[in-house]
């Protein structure tokens, strides 16, 4: 576990979070908090890079973050953020982003390993729900296909409930195939917003197209589509054209 050494405060009371992207903001509005969030899509559909975006957002509306991710040591998280134009090393300092690496690559995930770290990781927002206004896991797709339903379903409808005592947000990260229609339809139900993303080629450059099914309380339309590039200096590039329907 990595993580940035800071005091530990009583919260600040947030309404909404903003990804400070002009253009993203402009379309979304801002999401409401509390508010559970997923993020669906395929490979190089832009996941992860919408999830550090919105994590770049937060801190910068002074929201405390825990970015659990699968992608690497916490110092390459930094970097790769860096690398995107999110600076977000300072909050990390001084302890308002917190950084664990989910390790899983070359690990031999059991079912029944897969259900406890799901037991884990609700165990761990409840103990640092005072701590944090968002957690963010990126991605769940792992666990989520070695465990049965019930397992899925039963941590989605506890992390719900925390969400509602505690009064923090949590947003995560999905490949498409990792659920079955029911519960894609589950989730659809139990989440406040629900993004769902896909990649299409355009010569030869990659556009990914974001699909904003919905997000609950919002002041902006809450079903649309924009298509963004995916900028080594500036993040998420908003593009003036819109694809076809995903």
């Amino acid at each position: 576990m990595e993580g940035g050494v800071g005091p530990v405060t009583d919260k600040p009371s947030k309404k909404v979070l903003l990804t400070k992207n002009e253009e993203l903001d402009k379309r979304i509005g801002g999401i409401p908090l509390p508010s559970l969030v997923v993020i669906e899509g395929p490979n190089d559909s832009g996941k992860s890079v919408l999830a550090q975006q919105m994590i770049y957002g937060g801190l910068e509306c002074d929201l405390r973050i825990c970015y659990i991710s699968s992608e690497g040591s916490g110092s390459y998280i930094l970097s790769a953020m860096e690398n995107l134009g999110f600076n977000v090393k300072g909050h990390y300092l001084s302890g308002r982003l917190g950084l664990i690496s989910l390790h899983v690559k070359g690990m031999e995930w059991a079912p029944e390993v897969a259900k406890e770290a799901l037991f884990l990781l609700v165990n761990y927002f409840k103990r640092k729900s005072k701590k944090y206004d968002l957690f963010v896991v990126d991605s769940l797709t792992l666990l989520f296909t070695k465990v049965d339903d019930n397992s899925v379903l039963n941590f989605l409808s506890e992390v719900r409930r925390l969400i509602d005592d505690e009064n923090f947000s949590f947003i995560f990260t999905l490949h498409h195939y990792a659920l079955n229609q029911e519960q894609l339809v589950r989730i659809r139900s139990i989440s406040d917003t629900h993004f769902q993303l896909a990649v299409k080629e355009m010569g030869e450059k990659l556009i990914r197209i974001l699909e904003v099914l919905k997000v609950r309380g919002a002041t902006k339309p809450s079903s649309f589509l924009l298509s963004f590039e995916v900028d080594s200096n500036f993040g998420i590039k908003v593009l003036p054209f819109t694809q076809v329907r995903l």
